[in-house]
């Protein structure tokens, strides 16, 4: 899995079945790649969310296995990512 096709992978997961699509955020590390839908900012930021809380996905980088992990900062995800988990 290269970078090219984990982000295809990711925006397809991330925009696939949306009316509109939504920027995707991918990360490189060692094991793979985390990547993650990156929300517009409000114009007012007294106005909560649309979705509250949110995840990201890891993309093996052997395998292409997608796992989807709590949305935290992506070095954080990508540190606790134990290599393929078995299924």
């Amino acid at each position: 899995m290269n970078a090219d096709c984990a982000r295809v992978l990711a925006e397809e997961y991330f925009n696939g079945g949306r009316d509109r699509s939504v920027e995707v955020a991918v990360h490189a590390f060692e094991g793979g790649y985390v990547a993650w839908a990156r929300d517009e900012e409000p114009a007012d930021p007294s106005v909560l969310p649309g979705t509250v809380g949110g995840g990201c996905i890891v993309i093996d980088r052997i395998t292409g296995e997608v796992a989807v992990r709590p949305l935290l900062g992506p070095e954080l995800v990508a540190a606790e990512w134990p290599g393929r988990t078995p299924g």
